[in-house]
């Protein structure tokens, strides 16, 4: 992975949320270790934040860091946050699939993405998918950098869930590594 060199650079792309993440970890003089031990989220789930590869973090998560840091997220940053990660009515979230802490516990669709923020895999789960991450950890595909970082896009409705996954599999066709001939399902939901 990086070391906490990578996080003097200045991301452009990153969301506002990495931007202030990484503006109270200068001011604290505080390392992405020490972050992660103080809030119990992994190395790589802080660093891709800082990076901008998540950039909507969970709720949960970023009261974690406000937590750790001592320090209130600014109220127009959380307006960005609920603005940009909001589709009429469905929340879309940022997750590092290597931090089950940072991965919602609800049904909906998820899509994993490579070091090139490529799209290669599209799932979905009807009650967690937490629960499903957590199985594909232990399948040999999933490693950085084939998975680097997640979405998911909370859909409480199964039906729905189910037509918006397989869209998304039909519509990324064979550009998706992992999954472009369907799903598969090992786990019971």
């Amino acid at each position: 992975m990086a070391d906490d060199d990578d996080v003097e650079q200045n991301f452009e792309d990153e969301g506002s949320f990495g931007r202030w993440l990484q503006s109270e970890m200068a001011k604290q003089d505080i390392s992405i270790q020490d972050l992660a031990d103080k809030t119990g989220l992994t190395y790589v789930g802080i660093w891709n934040i800082v990076r901008g590869n998540t950039k909507w973090p969970r709720e949960a998560t970023r009261a974690k860091i406000s937590k750790a840091l001592d320090s209130q997220v600014p109220a127009e940053v959380e307006t960005e946050i609920t603005k940009e990660s909001s589709v009429s009515g469905y929340i879309w979230t940022d997750f590092s699939p290597y931090d089950l802490q940072t991965i919602p516990e609800l049904g909906g669709i998820y899509v994993f993405y490579d070091i090139t923020d490529r799209p290669v895999y599209v799932g979905k789960s009807n009650k967690s998918v937490r629960t499903r991450v957590q199985d594909h950890q232990t399948r040999f595909w999933f490693k950085q950098p084939l998975v680097m970082r997640g979405s998911f896009l909370a859909v409480p409705d199964d039906e729905m869930c189910d037509k918006i996954e397989m869209i998304l599999i039909k519509f990324l066709g064979t550009h998706a590594l992992l999954n472009f001939k369907g799903v598969r399902r090992d786990v019971q939901e």
